[in-house]
């Protein structure tokens, strides 16, 4: 079978059926500007780990290498799943381009107080409070509901996703099983909310739209000289603040409902040079006695 016949007949239906629409848009791009182009006219059992290391290499942003070989894997893999082929080049090494750390522009403690004194009345406020205190993914921030923020027992649940797909919105599950989760909020929070619950309920941005709210975000950090990251980095910032408070890495792995603690100490686990210190003093000690 040809991989554009496969892609057609067998593959994209099952993204409809099984995926977020997100990620379907994302495979859709994949294949139109690389993976057709390369292996759409080849047979699916012609596709080998040369041909792929060979069309890797032509990349010229490692972002772009990474996406498009994930939708060929996943095809592959399924074809697999299927039937349609016998050998598996997936589980063997392929050579994909390095790419640079990301290193997100995160808020100090400092920064994140600063930053909700300035949206203090703002109609993003009980947005911001969630989102700066729970480290929120950004689609979770946007799907919050009023009615999701349990002020009594002084928690919110996760239990959706708002996202902003090709010109409209787009409500998803929780990325995973461990995202549908329980949060509990500070005691500022809960004060704070409590003074600005509206009494018709609704979502915490309103009647905004993911992309108007975070350009209200962002129009309103410049124009009142706040510190400002984009929405997602207020996640990066919690997660990254509560590790160097001292938080245990496998509960904040937990509130930020990754599947694998691996996760958390790889994106989120900065220690600063204070730290780095400290842990020298420590080993000094054992050594001298």
């Amino acid at each position: 079978m040809l991989l554009e016949d496969f892609w057609a007949d067998r593959f994209r239906p099952y993204c409809d059926e099984a995926l977020r629409e997100s990620t379907v848009v994302g495979y859709e791009s994949a294949w139109r500007l690389h993976v057709e182009p390369a292996f759409g006219a080849m047979d699916l059992d012609a596709i080998s780990v040369a041909l792929v290391d060979g069309w890797l290499a032509g990349f010229d942003r490692p972002g772009a290498a990474r996406k498009a070989w994930s939708l060929l894997r996943a095809m592959l893999r399924r074809a697999i799943r299927w039937g349609l082929l016998d050998h598996d080049i997936t589980r063997r090494e392929v050579a994909l381009p390095q790419r640079h750390r990301y290193e997100p522009r995160l808020l100090t403690v400092r920064q994140t107080r600063d930053l909700l004194r300035g949206f203090y009345g703002h109609e993003l406020e009980s947005w911001l409070i969630c989102a700066i205190s729970c480290g929120l993914r950004t689609e979770e921030g946007y799907g919050l509901e009023w009615r999701d923020v349990d002020l009594r027992r002084g928690v919110i649940h996760i239990e959706r996703g708002l996202q902003w797909v090709s010109g409209h919105e787009s409500v998803v599950e929780p990325k995973t099983e461990l995202s549908r989760r329980t949060l509990p909020l500070p005691r500022f929070a809960v004060n704070r909310l409590r003074e600005l619950r509206p009494r018709e309920g609704g979502r915490l941005i309103g009647t905004l739209t993911p992309p108007q709210a975070a350009h209200a975000y962002a129009s309103w950090c410049r124009r009142h000289g706040l510190p400002h990251v984009p929405a997602r980095n207020l996640r990066h910032s919690w997660a990254t603040n509560a590790l160097t408070a001292g938080a245990d890495i496998a509960v904040v792995s937990r509130m930020l409902g990754h599947s694998d603690i691996k996760t958390t100490a790889q994106y989120y686990l900065r220690p600063d040079i204070t730290a780095l210190r400290d842990a020298q003093r420590l080993f000094e000690r054992a050594l001298i006695g």
